[in-house]
């Protein structure tokens, strides 16, 4: 038997899978408060959890990037560098077809469909009309800083 303790370091535990809307990774481009940027750079950066995302999601955020005021926030190349990390390292989803009704605000259904459809049970959100839901079918959806604060509770 293997008694090397290091064999159960925990990047053999499995990683959370978490999907990052368009606005808490636009707010982290902006103005990227502690936990977003620990979310961002800490924990998905650094694997220690996994991005899904889908063509939806995708196209939404640069949609958003080319808005004139966006554009006068965030600079070119924070912005490619963000594109550039999620295509090589975000778990990509097959285009999500018709989407149902879930939320109050239709721009925000294609977060929980991307969910349901990847079977992720985080949406790090800092949209008030998802946060407002709090849980949607098994779904959580958390501010980035109530997110670090479960992380720190379920992942010792």
């Amino acid at each position: 038997m293997n008694a090397d303790p290091s064999r159960f370091s925990r990047s053999t535990a499995p990683v959370l899978r978490v999907i990052i809307d368009t606005s808490a990774l636009i707010r982290y481009l902006i103005r990227p408060g502690a936990a977003i940027q620990t979310v961002v750079e800490d924990l998905w950066l650094n694997d220690q959890i996994q991005m899904v995302t889908c063509p939806e999601l995708l196209a939404e955020l640069e949609g958003v990037l080319q808005r004139d005021y966006i554009r006068a926030l965030v600079q070119p190349e924070d912005a490619a560098a963000l594109r550039d990390a999620i295509q090589r390292k975000a778990e990509f989803l097959p285009p999500l077809g018709a989407i149902p009704l879930y939320t109050r605000d239709r721009k925000d259904d294609k977060f929980i469909a991307c969910a349901v459809t990847g079977q992720v049970k985080y949406v790090i959100t800092a949209d008030k009309d998802l946060l407002d839901m709090e849980v949607f079918a098994g779904i959580h959806l958390l501010a980035p800083h109530k997110f670090l604060e479960l992380y720190r509770r379920i992942i010792p």
